[in-house]
């Protein structure tokens, strides 16, 4: 009987440390409206996954729920708009997310951003000691900005984790240590005068690589963003190498000492770096593939096979020649419009949220190209239902006549776009094929592109 005990014992243990509860429950101002739960195991693409997802209610209550295996950065998403959070297993929250009313004529870029306010957590206070550092180190940045920053006073630097260990003496958790740890390497790396070498050499180089740790990972980009081009190689040998294959490739990268002793650490900067030649012009991409491909069938690292896995179904998913995501949304008449109405010709998506300088000047060259146009691209712009009377005003001032849409409730046509930024262009070829997404904006070439999608 003891026997079963202790073997009952350790599978739930083993159970609860791989996957375990956490209870989102709260009121947002936003009513009867879609909230969803993301978590981020795979900051180098900003990959995330849905969690759960419901609606608030008539008074603006919800519930949000799911399991996770360790500490991770979350997202919900109240609509269109969003709140951060930090996520500890078998934990449970009680928030209040207050999403602004903005004015009609405020820019995209210039919203007054959505609140999140935690009242109770149980997560050994993982959550308030993160928001309080951030506020610490901020606050100590805007004080002695120029002592730091035209200075390069490192001692002010290190004033600031006194400053953290004097207001927030009872931090234990790890996460929340290495969390600081970076946030300051990134203030360090701002007066660096060596290009980032000591910062490497102190936070990176012999350290674990911390996946779901956005302070790790956000430096990490910043670092190591175009290694490939660092003094270390010669740009003629290591052209050379990449172009004989993954092997010849790893073996010229570790001429470098730090790729060399971190195994881990390297694979995942030339995956980041690999990605981005992905990009590139089409036998450059080719090759980047092929290598991203080895790398997945040989990792020793679950965690690069799905960063590998993760970018390869972005890069695709709106891939030149696959089927752009169908909609039907209705007109600013009322009168419901689809993709497919449009499957014999051209397709040019203008996804709009409100008004600026940038929008105003792209729409005057957009109103240009339509008249050059004529009947061979077909625009379609799609507003935001919040700004759409603000649109429907503007197209009848501007005698804008092609048709604008009402987004209205369907704000997943936004990530199936992924429409990260407004305005925001997609392109599509006939038989509603990709062409290019995202699409150059109207006064960066974007009619040149399209003369060389007419004739496919």
């Amino acid at each position: 009987m003891k026997r079963r005990f202790i073997t009952l014992f350790f599978s739930l243990l083993f159970l609860s440390v791989n996957a375990q509860n956490v209870t989102i429950t709260g009121r947002s101002n936003k009513t009867n409206t879609l909230m969803r739960l993301f978590v981020y195991e795979d900051l180098v693409n900003e990959t995330g996954i849905l969690l759960d997802q419901n609606q608030t209610d008539a008074q603006g209550h919800f519930i949000l729920e799911g399991k996770v295996k360790q500490i991770l950065p979350a997202r919900i998403y109240v609509g269109l708009e969003y709140v951060d959070l930090i996520l500890t297993p078998n934990a449970t929250y009680d928030i209040e997310i207050i999403v602004p009313e903005q004015q009609e004529n405020i820019s995209y870029f210039e919203k007054e951003l959505p609140t999140i306010r935690v009242k109770r957590a149980s997560d050994q206070g993982i959550y308030r000691q993160i928001v309080g550092s951030e506020e610490i180190i901020n606050g100590y940045l805007i004080e002695h900005f120029n002592q730091i920053y035209r200075g390069r006073q490192l001692r002010y630097i290190d004033s600031i984790q006194n400053a953290i260990n004097r207001e927030l003496p009872d931090i234990k958790s790890e996460y929340v240590k290495n969390y600081n740890c970076y946030k300051i390497a990134a203030i360090r790396l701002g007066i660096s005068a060596d290009g980032g070498k000591k910062i490497i050499k102190d936070y990176f180089d012999g350290q674990p690589v911390l996946y779901t740790q956005s302070a790790y990972i956000d430096l990490f980009k910043e670092l190591f963003d175009g290694y490939f081009n660092s003094a270390s190689y010669d740009s003629h040998l290591l052209n050379n190498a990449f172009m004989e294959g993954p092997t010849s490739f790893k073996k010229y990268l570790d001429i470098d000492p730090l790729m060399a002793n971190n195994p881990r650490l390297a694979e995942l900067i030339t995956i980041y770096n690999l990605q981005k030649l992905c990009y590139g012009d089409r036998n450059t991409s080719r090759l980047a593939k092929d290598h991203l491909n080895y790398i997945k069938e040989h990792t020793k690292y679950a965690e690069h096979k799905t960063i590998i896995d993760d970018f390869f179904t972005k890069f695709n998913r709106l891939a030149a020649g696959t089927d752009a995501p169908e909609f039907t949304l209705k007109d600013s008449k009322g009168k419901e419009v689809s993709l497919s109405d449009f499957k014999d010709g051209l397709v040019l998506l203008q996804f709009v949220d409100g008004y600026s300088a940038v929008s105003e000047y792209q729409f005057a060259e957009l109103r240009s190209l339509h008249h050059q146009w004529q009947d061979t691209v077909q625009i379609l712009t799609i507003a935001t239902h919040e700004k759409l009377d603000f649109f429907k005003k503007q197209f009848v001032e501007k005698r804008q006549d092609w048709p604008l849409l009402d987004l209205g409730d369907n704000i997943l046509l936004l990530e199936a776009y992924n429409v990260r930024t407004f305005p925001e262009y997609i392109l599509i070829k006939r038989d509603n094929k990709i062409g290019e997404a995202p699409a150059p904006s109207p006064e960066r070439f974007l009619g040149e592109r399209v003369r060389r999608l007419y004739g496919k």
